[in-house]
Parts: C-alpha cells; sequence; structure tokens
C-alpha cells in the first residue's frame, strides 16, 4: 500500500533535509570545529523510505554513516550538530561526538566497534516482547557489519524467541577501503535469512518507494508478533569512506561513481512526484529553501553553544 500524498511529501522533505545535514557538515569539516569526524551518508537517502513506517514508540539503532535517521525520528539538528562539535548542548553532553543517541526518540546508537549494535537491539526487542507491548525495533546495519559475530548471534536469537526486530542491511558495496566481493562470500546479505529462518528481501535501496514497502511489510509482521525480517538496501555512498581528508581516496573507479550519481534517490523521488503532480517546481524550492535555513540556524545554535566545564569529565561515567 502506497503512502498518502502527504506522507510522500514528508518523505520527500526528509530526504532533502538529510541532504541539507549533510551538505552542512561537509562544509564545515575543513573548519577543524568537528573533532569527532563524520562519515557522509550522501547517496543512501533511501533509507528515509524505512523510517517513515515506525511510529513514535519503535525504537531504531543505527550505522555510523549519515543523519536521516535521527532527522525523521525528530531529532534537532541543532542539538546534533552542537554534539558533533562537543559542545555540552548536544545530546550526549558533547561526550558522545557521532556516537550519540537520543532516547527521547528512541535512537539507541552504534557502538564503537563494527556490529557492537546489533545484541543492543535486541536487547531492546527482548523488553519489548517481555512487557507485552506491540512497538517494534528496527537495526540497520553495513554490508560489512554482516560478516561480524555479533550480528550473526543476534539475528539467531531473535529468530529463536521470535523477537519483533527487522534487520535493515545497508550495503552500499564498501566497508572501508574493501568491496564487498573481497570480504564476504555472498553476494546478497539478504540469504542470511535463510540460515536463520527468516524472510530476507533484496530491495532497490535508492528507490525509497519500494524501500517503504518492504519495510512496511516486515514492520507489519513484527508488530503482529511473528517474528524478524532482514531486508538488505542495495545502494551506494556518493562521498569518500570519511570526511576530513584523513582517509585514503582513489581505491573506488570513478566510473562506478559517477553511475550511481545518476541513480541518486533524492533526485529520481522528486522526479516521480512531479509527473504524478504530489510535487510543484515551487514546492521544490520552498522545501530545500526551508531546509537550507533550518541547518543554517543549527549551525548558529551550535557555534554559540558552550564547552562543557572540565568537571563534567568526571560525571556520567557510571549508571
Amino acid at each position: 500500500m502506497e503512502p498518502a500524498s502527504e506522507q510522500l511529501l514528508e518523505i520527500y522533505t526528509n530526504m532533502v533535509r538529510s541532504r541539507a545535514f549533510e551538505e552542512l557538515v561537509i562544509s564545515i569539516m575543513p573548519k577543524g570545529k568537528i573533532p569527532a569526524g563524520w562519515m557522509s551518508g550522501v547517496g543512501q537517502e533511501g533509507i528515509v523510505g524505512a523510517l517513515s513506517g515506525l511510529r513514535e514508540d519503535d525504537y531504531v539503532t543505527y550505522t555510523h554513516r549519515g543523519a536521516y535517521y535521527f532527522l525523521c525520528r525528530g531529532s534537532d539538528p541543532g542539538r546534533i550538530l552542537a554534539e558533533l562539535y562537543g559542545k555540552r548542548t548536544g545530546y550526549c553532553g558533547g561526550k558522545g561526538g557521532r556516537h550519540l543517541a537520543d532516547t527521547k526518540h528512541r535512537l539507541f546508537g552504534k557502538s564503537g566497534t563494527i556490529g557492537g549494535h546489533a545484541p543492543i537491539a535486541v536487547g531492546l526487542a527482548t523488553a519489548v516482547q517481555i512487557r507485552g507491548e506491540d512497538s517494534v525495533v528496527m537495526s540497520f546495519f553495513g554490508d560489512g557489519t554482516s560478516n561480524r559475530g555479533t550480528t550473526h548471534e543476534s539475528m539467531n536469537l531473535t529468530s529463536v524467541w521470535k523477537l519483533p526486530l527487522i534487520w535493515v542491511c545497508e550495503n552500499n558495496g564498501w566497508a572501508g577501503l574493501t568491496p564487498s566481493s573481497m570480504s564476504t562470500a555472498y553476494t546478497d546479505v539478504a540469504d542470511l535469512a535463510e540460515a536463520y529462518s527468516i524472510p530476507g528481501r533484496i530491495v532497490d535501496g535508492n528507490d525509497v518507494l519500494e524501500v517503504h514497502e518492504a519495510t512496511r511489510e516486515a514492520v507489519a509482521r513484527a508488530r503482529a508478533g511473528a517474528g524478524p525480517s532482514l531486508i538488505e538496501l542495495k545502494t551506494y555512498r556518493i562521498r569518500e569512506f570519511a570526511e576530513g581528508g584523513w582517509f585514503p581516496t582513489g581505491y573506488r573507479d570513478p566510473e562506478e561513481v559517477e553511475a550511481w550519481k545518476k541513480r541518486d534517490p533524492i533526485e529520481r523521488f522528486r522526479a516521480v512526484l512531479l509527473s504524478r503532480g504530489v510535487l510543484t517546481a515551487g514546492q521544490v524550492e520552498e522545501i530545500q529553501q526551508k531546509a537550507v535555513e533550518e541547518m543554517q540556524v543549527a549551525q548558529k545554535f551550535a557555534d554559540e553553544s558552550e564547552f562543557p566545564p572540565v568537571e563534567d569529565a568526571f560525571t556520567d561515567l557510571y549508571a
């Protein structure tokens, strides 16, 4: 079932907002204001289609790339940027950097180790099941993470216990400098689903409507108590592995990058909405301008926020 026109516009708007935040952070990185570094998600905004099918009481664990998770869930871009700056007004008081969490919006972030957040997702789903709620957990991970033991153990347990969890693999073809063909024995991550007796599906990750439909079905299954699913989004990161010039470049074929640029998820979705009359040229300009202005406000907030005092280094050490 395709979303109504209002939700289609919301999805498009969040994709544009995500790109605007990325472009802001990329422009700031050379100025040395973001010690945490940044892994850009430009080109992977089709992920918004997965997030758009969640409720406020659902949970999300995420990868190290992009800001779409936060912006779609309602997080304040100013507080996100302040966290990247290391400011006390950030979501974790400036202590998390890009490893931040927004518990109000049920975003229980990534781990410092690849795949370390998979058990966290299992814990959240177990809590939901024990409490008898109908919330779900959506856990995103990259193709490189599909090789980690924590991922396999977690998938197995969610199947055994029929936990309300949707595994979403953002397969952008590269784990750092390593192409998937050199690091995994399988072509499709979705094939792992069969090993754990759960539904698996491959989706064009740059087609936001296809992403939305696939995850909507998986969410409905999990919410009904039928257990987990695995969805693989075939997508691509347009930018380098990390921003800031500290990571090697030149390891990808330029023609490969250019080919994927032509499949830009935002441009593709915009063309669809314009052809259907859901979106007008005037709205395109308005949405873009509002996104830029929102990020300017976010930057002002982060720039003017204070760093935490030295004594804060000794707080939040234990829970």
